[in-house]
């Protein structure tokens, strides 16, 4: 399992540091969506037909009566459902049917299949007791039927029988998929003339979910390996598209698929290079507390559209949002934008060392010791704001705990004596820029208080990356600011800056 798929399965996905617009994908065929989402896959089935099950339950009464396995061919068009079907009998008839185990290509010999049933056994840890069939699925093998040795190695490995509840062919299924039926016919009449007649009629036709279920399935499989809710707002909706001009559901997840990716890169294309938006709430807090009720819980500090309006539904930016949930989807996918916090343990070392004389000296007389820059840059690699810039934040933020006491008090200082209103915040943004040009130049070349490279924006804070801009605003509050009482406030100053970065963009008009 890759990490990514571990981290997804635990709820937790950690996002590449890189532009959301090309993290996004569309798998359109079994084998890249499994490799995608992996045990999550159960999430996305459809139920096949009556008549398809039906043959797979008589193939495991008949299986369980004669205490034979069985061969079975199947055909359907390509696309059409094949490998998902045969892959999760587990979950369509659990009752009958264990694990599905692969046999990828090459010469098909009862030792390979042998081999299936004992490292699926090992693989998924089943017990002796587990009186369940398994499922062998004779994979890229379409278009090239078994030879007479072949149905020889599988007649005789269906037969054979052995000690524990696998034993060995005995209660084994033997799935073999085509898509042309004749050539399935012919497979299944040449078994039959070395093995004698199926118990079953073969080959089994079969068929995939019916097509009302098409667009539901595509908008379910675009979240589910996105992580990221109503992302046919961007563009290709699925209900737009009429699955009988198709001929499978493969057929009709390819072409939506294949629309996806234009529609990506027509939105890469469209900005000399993509803008990525992080806004930073600067405050006493001990963490980030209602960012949390703001924000995707897979993709750390992405903001919700839903959540954001629903925080704040009276409000004029809250209602000029509600009527374009569309574009704020739009909006939000194409600045991959994130909200993230940074407190006082990472504030008061970088405006100690880098910010203004005057801060420095209020530091120095309230016994604040400077920290090296070699210190903040460990102090920032732990923070919330640090983890998102590298790549490393997690789905939700990790609690430290609360930060040290000097350090709030020194922010709490600064916020009263200095203060943030005014104008006066920008001498700390200045201390960041220059701390992240020094210290952390990995991030691309940093710019404050200028415009960005190749748009028409002003941010506090430009890091000029190889392949895409962050633009860093920072919201300054003095007090614990990031508690449920401020929701609504949070949430209105994070839709008005998605509504200035839209316009000056272009995206909208006011």
């Amino acid at each position: 399992m890759s990490n990514e798929a571990a981290a997804q399965q635990r709820g937790v996905l950690k996002d590449a540091p890189t532009h959301l617009l090309r993290q996004l994908r569309l798998p359109s065929r079994y084998e890249s969506l499994i490799a995608t989402v992996e045990t999550k896959i159960a999430q996305l089935l459809v139920e096949p037909s009556d008549a398809t099950l039906d043959a797979f339950r008589k193939a495991a009464l008949h299986i369980r009566s004669r205490s034979r396995g069985i061969f079975l061919p199947v055909f359907a068009d390509s696309g059409t459902g094949k490998t998902t079907l045969v892959s999760n009998l587990e979950a369509w008839i659990p009752e009958q049917y264990g694990p599905t185990a692969r046999l990828a290509g090459g010469e098909v010999s009862a030792d390979r299949l042998r081999q299936a049933v004992a490292s699926t056994v090992q693989e998924h840890g089943l017990p002796v007791n587990d009186n369940r069939i398994l499922v062998i699925n004779v994979d890229d093998r379409e278009s090239d039927p078994p030879t007479d040795k072949e149905i020889a190695q599988i007649k005789s490995f269906v037969r054979e029988s052995g000690e524990g509840a696998y034993g060995l062919g005995s209660r084994t299924l033997v799935v073999w998929p085509e898509t042309s039926r004749s050539m399935a016919e012919i497979m299944a009449s040449n078994y039959e003339q070395r093995a004698g007649r199926s118990p079953i009629e073969i080959p089994v036709r079969v068929e995939g979910p019916g097509r009302e279920a098409w667009p539901s399935l595509a908008v379910a499989t675009l979240k589910l390996v996105n992580s990221i809710d109503r992302l046919e707002d961007l563009g290709v909706q699925p209900a737009n598209y009429d699955p009988g001009a198709f001929s499978t559901i493969g057929d009709f997840l390819d072409q939506i698929s294949a629309d996806f990716v234009s529609l990506l890169d027509e939105l890469l294309k469209s900005t000399r290079k993509p803008v990525r938006l992080v806004i930073v709430f600067a405050s006493e807090s001990g963490n980030a507390g209602v960012l949390n009720q703001l924000t995707s819980g897979y993709r750390y500090g992405l903001v919700d559209a839903d959540k954001l309006v629903a925080a704040t539904p009276a409000s004029v930016i809250g209602k000029w949002w509600l009527s374009r949930m569309g574009l704020l989807i739009q909006t939000i996918v194409r600045l991959d934008a994130r909200v993230v916090y940074a407190g006082p343990s990472l504030v008061v070392p970088v405006v100690n060392r880098y910010g203004p004389e005057e801060a420095r000296q209020l530091l120095v007389e309230l016994g604040n010791a400077q920290k090296s820059p070699s210190e903040i840059s460990s102090y920032f690699e732990r923070s919330d704001f640090g983890k998102l810039l590298q790549g490393t934040a997690s789905a939700t933020a990790e609690s430290r705990g609360n930060p040290a006491v000097d350090s709030v008090a020194a922010y709490g200082l600064l916020a009263e004596s200095i203060g943030f209103g005014s104008g006066r915040d920008k001498k700390f943004n200045r201390a960041f820029g220059d701390f992240l040009n020094q210290a952390q130049p990995s991030l691309g070349e940093v710019t404050v208080e200028s415009k960005a490279d190749g748009i028409p924006l002003i941010p506090d804070l430009s890091l000029n990356a190889d392949d895409y801009v962050s633009c860093v605003e920072f919201h300054w509050r003095s007090g614990e600011y990031l508690v449920s009482a401020n929701r609504s406030a949070a949430a209105q100053y994070v839709l008005t800056k998605l509504k200035a970065y839209a316009t000056e963009l272009g995206w909208v008009s006011n």
